[in-house]
């Protein structure tokens, strides 16, 4: 049996499940902020490329965080990005987008499909990161444009590739159908780094400190 499978056996030989560390935990028990705030959820084979996995992290407000998956050969690889570009075509760039008020109307309209970015890795690989769910686009990561290096160091936080706001009620929808993080670990579990899978069990306690990422 694979060491990444979605179960093993502890020393007592009873069987312990693996999950995602999605983030630095301070402890063992304690979560992450991307583990306590979100709620993740995968999008296989992007873009109809076999092995792009993807990463959409949803809060409670309705937003959702695009990154990668710990299965994306980006991170698989650890390969070296060296540019973010966010001109997706000749005539669409994203760091072009516009919203206003407090509900964020005016965004780029986005299917799952769409292009956000492409990104660029030092071995000339090319990568068209999509946005994997339907919706307004809130905001690009403008700082990957800059430090590209973000999109590998920290693929959760500060590294995240694009916010994306689903339209009304499509949220919890998208909850339930998209790929959850335990069968996500079973379906990729002989190519997800060792780095990204713990046996830990977690908690969520109101008072529990968390890793503050930037």
């Amino acid at each position: 049996m694979s060491d990444l499978a979605d179960e093993r056996e502890d020393q007592q030989g009873t069987p312990t499940s693996l999950s995602l560390r999605l983030g630095n935990r301070i402890s063992k028990s304690f979560p992450s902020v991307t583990e306590r705030y979100y709620k993740p959820r995968f999008l296989l084979d992007a873009n109809g490329q076999k092995g792009h996995d993807q990463c959409a992290l949803f809060h409670s407000n309705r937003i959702v965080l695009v990154t990668l998956a710990p299965s994306h050969p980006i991170l698989k690889e650890n390969k070296t990005v060296t540019k973010v570009d966010y001109q997706v075509n000749e005539k669409l760039n994203r760091l072009n987008n516009q919203v206003s008020g407090k509900w964020k109307k005016g965004g780029q309209k986005l299917q799952k499909e769409s292009a956000l970015c492409i990104v660029t890795c030092s071995d000339g690989q090319t990568y068209t990161i999509v946005s994997t769910v339907p919706g307004s686009l809130i905001e690009v990561n403008e700082h990957l444009t800059t430090s590209p290096e973000r999109l590998t160091e920290k693929p959760w936080s500060s590294g995240y590739i694009a916010i994306v706001l689903p339209p009304l009620k499509m949220d919890t929808m998208l909850l339930d159908t998209m790929t959850s993080p335990e069968d996500y670990v079973k379906a990729r579990r002989d190519v997800i780094p060792k780095c990204y899978i713990t046996d830990e069990e977690t908690f969520v306690d109101p008072q529990c400190p968390i890793v503050e990422e930037s």
